[in-house]
């Protein structure tokens, strides 16, 4: 009567178990989901270094019947019993000048392990593995990809970086491993994660480096020393001989709160306030909200900065402060949209508050060979609520616009393409319309001169012009004056001209009062001439 077979799986588990050593609870270990039809022995066949081992699996998994496995079951199978099979990266976002092996590298190609990298300036590529994990070359870095493999029938990966120069940033899947699968390495340390946002810095002029961790759990470890922890909001900085310095609480993340959602100029343009501790500023704009593409990136001593040649869309702006030992502290990330295009035409006249002395105005601007057809606007106030003139026209001017009172106005304009879509509105332009000067009062004639008074502003001067002709060619007289008054000497009788204008005291010239003509008579003689004539008709 033969041993049932449970009976003999049974001994078999408990012989195995006398006869194995035990597996360390901290020994790191790779999670196998069996498939339908697996058994142990062929699992062991397929995955293990030395398939004979499967007699260890049963055990450290307390499988009885090796041949029966419930699918779905995840066995722990110890990482260094494991068959390894070479994996590839994913390149998903390329920007500017980026190189694997010195050859351009495109977007949506493949690394393997030995692969070396760099980047220019304003460069940055973006790299996925198989399990999710993504690093973030930033400009000027350069580096290599030591290892890149996965764990046989598994998406376990072991995966190992150097950085010799710049900058990466990398978000990890997280893993139960107890050992560090994800390692960064530069000259002088290493770092070990099984899942966090962190990012590495290496300095090849001063060999010395840095690691900031924003979530989870990064260990570091320098030249031959022990790993230290570095928790989420923490830094550490390591010197050029492997020393580590204590970790460093990271500066908090800007406030971002402030800054404006929509961007219509072609040059965009973020302030932020001052942060307390942080010498200098990162900006980085994305193309979308993980920051899987990176378009540019801006450092600065101030809390400042401004990109160029975005084109409209949809954006992720992500900025932090940087300390006085070059840590770089948490991120505030902030969307905006940029809609500047297509974009203003550039006034003409009249710009920069200038004065108008007239009853109306001609409006001008710039043609955009984007546009055929542009809106402008003209108010009494810079918020146009309640414009004077509305307008859509195909010219790039409006000549002459209908009579307006005296005072300040405010225009712009905006561009629109043919097939309807608006640009932003360009500046807005404060000019000042000026009352037409008013028509001189009569001379007054007295035996000698002949006196002269109009209107006048406080502070203003004024230029005075007397003449023999209307056109002020055969001049008689001409004054500077402080006042709003003249005299000239008594012409003999015939017809003169005068006319005269206004300089403001922030230095406006107006326009010339219209000509005044003078008809000069001939002057009664003196009374004392009476004198003589008299006594002589008597």
């Amino acid at each position: 009567m033969s041993t049932p077979f449970a009976l003999r799986s049974a001994l078999a588990l408990a012989l195995a178990a006398a006869m194995t050593p035990a597996v360390a609870g901290s020994e790191d270990e790779v999670a196998y989901s069996v498939r339908a039809g697996e058994t142990l022995i062929g699992i062991s066949r397929a995955v293990l270094v030395e398939p004979h081992q499967w007699v260890r699996l049963q055990t450290l998994n307390r499988i009885v019947d090796p041949y029966h496995i419930m699918p779905g079951t995840v066995l722990r199978i110890p990482a260094a019993m494991m068959r390894r099979d070479p994996a590839t990266a994913s390149v998903v976002a390329v920007s500017g000048d980026v190189r694997a092996n010195g050859n351009a590298l495109p977007a949506n190609a493949k690394l393997e392990g030995g692969a070396n990298l760099s980047t220019g300036d304003q460069s940055f590529a973006t790299i996925e593995l198989i399990d999710g994990s993504r690093l973030v070359l930033q400009p000027r870095s350069r580096m290599t990809i030591e290892e890149l493999s996965r764990f046989r029938n598994t998406n376990s990966l072991q995966s190992r970086f150097r950085l010799d120069a710049g900058r990466l940033e990398s978000i990890v899947t997280k893993t139960a491993a107890p050992r560090p699968r994800y390692t960064v390495d530069t000259p002088a340390a290493s770092m070990g994660v099984r899942g966090t946002r962190f990012r590495v810095g290496s300095d090849d002029a001063s060999g010395a480096s840095q690691a900031e961790v924003t979530d989870g759990t990064v260990g570091v470890q320098g030249g031959g020393g022990k790993a230290a922890a570095v928790g989420a909001g923490f830094g550490v900085l390591a010197s050029a001989s492997g020393q580590v310095s204590p970790p460093v609480a990271l500066l908090p993340a800007p406030d971002v709160a402030g800054l404006p959602q929509l961007q219509e100029r072609t040059v965009v343009r973020f302030a932020v306030p001052p942060q307390a501790g942080a010498h200098a500023y990162r900006f980085q704009v994305g193309a979308d909200a993980q920051m899987r593409q990176v378009l540019a990136e801006n450092t600065s001593a101030k809390p400042e900065a401004k990109f160029g040649d975005l084109p409209d869309g949809q954006y992720l702006l992500r900025v932090r402060g940087v300390d006085a030992q070059g840590l770089e502290g948490r991120d505030a990330d902030f969307a905006f949209h940029l809609k500047a295009r297509p974009e203003p035409p550039f006034a003409v006249a009249p710009v920069g508050g200038s004065k108008q002395s007239a009853e109306t105005i001609d409006l001008s601007w710039t043609s955009n060979p984007d546009a055929t057809h542009y809106r402008i606007q003209l108010a009494r106030n810079d918020r146009f609520a309640d414009p004077v003139t509305d307008v859509k026209v195909a010219t790039t001017s409006i000549r002459p616009l209908p009579k307006l009172p005296p005072g300040e106005y405010w225009w712009r304009a905006r561009s629109l393409r043919g097939d309807g879509d608006t640009g932003p509105w360009g500046d807005a332009q404060r000019f000042i319309l000026k009352p037409v000067p008013a028509d001189p009062q009569p001379p007054k004639l007295d035996e000698n001169h002949v006196n002269f008074a109009w209107s006048g502003e406080p502070g203003q001067t004024f230029d005075f012009e007397f003449a023999a002709d209307p056109a002020f060619a055969r001049m008689i007289s001409t004054q500077k004056l402080d006042q709003p008054s003249a005299a000239v000497a008594r012409p003999t009788p015939g017809t003169y001209y005068m006319r005269v204008r206004a300089t403001d005291p922030d230095g406006f010239v107006g326009p010339y009062t219209r000509p005044q003509q003078i008809d000069v008579p001939y002057a009664p003689p003196p009374w004392w001439l009476l004198l003589f004539v008299v006594p002589a008709l008597i």
